[in-house]
């Protein structure tokens, strides 16, 4: 068996000079299993499309939208399992496990027509991002914070029983 290294053209036609690894086949910009698009998906409906500009669409959005509880496609892909795909994007961009006709980023955004609504529109987004329609960002987040509290606790007792042996030995050890 000969193991020397040969030297071979450039193959033009393969995937990375093609574009070819991007296929137009199936879903685009959402991620996760089960369906991209369902009609329970939270953030789909007509009143959560763009801030509430009435106390009408206010009461509705915060007691339908805020609510509700999570999905089992959500909380699964909140706590994450190997293998999870991931979604397109750059570092502070994240992927969206529902995303179709209906959402509200879906397209071109549905500003709001009030000035109040929009000068406060990038403070509901983030609520609205965080707290209706991708609520699964939220609770990694909230496992991102207990997972530090568990590996901070014992860290922090060790270092409490540290400083009590000092003050100890500083007491039996007089210098």
């Amino acid at each position: 068996v000969r193991y020397a290294l040969r030297r071979s053209p450039v193959e033009l036609g393969n995937a990375i000079f093609t574009g070819s690894a991007q296929r137009s086949i199936g879903p685009k910009q959402a991620f996760g299993y089960g369906e991209v698009n369902p009609s329970n998906a939270p953030g789909m409906a007509p009143y959560q499309a763009k801030p509430p500009e009435n106390f009408e669409d206010t009461v509705k959005y915060i007691s339908r939208g805020m609510t509700q509880m999570p999905t089992r496609k959500e909380i699964i892909e909140a706590i994450g399992y190997p293998g999870q795909k991931h979604s397109a994007g750059g570092i502070t961009t994240v992927g969206r496990i529902y995303y179709g006709p209906g959402r509200y980023d879906y397209g071109r955004p549905v500003m709001p027509q009030g000035w109040f609504a929009n000068w406060f529109y990038g403070f509901w987004e983030f609520g609205h991002l965080m707290f209706v329609a991708d609520r699964w960002i939220f609770f990694r987040q909230l496992r991102h914070l207990f997972a530090t509290i568990v590996c901070f606790i014992p860290m922090w007792l060790q270092m409490q029983w540290n400083v009590k042996q000092w003050d100890d030995f500083k007491k039996t050890h007089v210098q």
